[in-house]
């Protein structure tokens, strides 16, 4: 079976679940959103910082990440002002990651050298993004907003591989991810802005010319958090994640521009597209 079947056939099973858990509703997509945590999360700190599986840094990350996760689903309220606070705060520190990703490549700074002492940091910081994704589903719209999330990272994941696949002459940034060109770029960005503003206008019925540049940029957003983990990949000297999905790598290499790019997302529909 070639590469390129197992990854069509790994995406549609993915597919399939995402759907499957929107059947059954947002408490069973909360869950399954949490254990994919608990797997992005065994991926950092096995695979990235290189501890045991079944040592105390380990466990004491998984805990410090399950705690806020589990206690959301009892306490969330989407429009609590503390809850909103956390998804701003989750939004200020990736872009805080946005001058590690920006200034490592021009000095001797390995962000994994400080993780691998404070492990049960990256359980914080995973348990804010979980917050954050969560926050949809407390909304009574919330599989209509997560559909457009999905559409815009899928038009951007997938519109730059086409576009620079294609056209794709000029690097984007050849130190961090030697594969992405600045075509697949502007592609990217171009299909995020068509996917998100087609599948919101049909789910909600109406459409500006602004939206589609709001999901330009979002798309944008999703490609800096894919290109902040090709740079920690290339600290360890790694291609995947893990190989736990067939075609695909890892869990964190599915979601991790998906990670960066909803706290952004939900304060601009909410001060902006709503």
């Amino acid at each position: 079976m070639s590469k390129d079947l197992v990854r069509v056939i790994s995406a549609v099973v993915m597919i399939c679940i995402v759907i499957g858990l929107v059947m059954l509703g947002s408490t069973a997509s909360f869950f399954m959103l949490a254990v994919v945590g608990t797997l992005v999360l065994d991926e950092i700190v096995v695979n990235f910082l290189k501890h045991n599986r079944f040592g105390l840094n380990y466990l004491a990350s998984q805990l410090i990440y399950l705690g806020p996760v589990l206690g959301t689903y009892f306490y969330m309220d989407a429009k609590s002002f503390s809850n909103q606070l956390v998804v701003h705060i989750t939004m200020l520190m990736n872009i805080g990651l946005l001058v590690y990703l920006f200034l490592s490549t021009s000095i001797s700074y390995k962000i994994t050298d400080s993780l691998k002492k404070l492990p049960f940091f990256v359980g914080f910081y995973i348990s804010l993004n979980i917050f954050s994704l969560s926050f949809l589903f407390f909304h009574q719209a919330w599989w209509q907003l997560a559909t457009v999330l999905l559409f815009i990272t899928y038009g951007m994941d997938s519109g730059a591989w086409l576009f620079g696949k294609n056209f794709g002459k000029h690097k984007l940034w050849p130190k961090v991810s030697p594969n992405k060109t600045i075509e697949g770029l502007i592609g990217g960005m171009f299909s995020a802005g068509v996917l998100g503003g087609i599948t919101y206008h049909l789910i909600f019925g109406e459409f500006f010319i602004s939206q589609f540049f709001v999901f330009c940029l979002l798309g944008a957003i999703s490609q800096i958090g894919d290109l902040l983990q090709s740079r920690v990949k290339r600290e360890v000297g790694i291609k995947d994640s893990s190989n736990l999905i067939p075609g695909h790598g890892g869990v964190f290499d599915r979601v991790d521009s998906l990670f960066f790019l909803t706290p952004f997302y939900l304060v601009l529909i909410q001060y902006y597209l709503s």
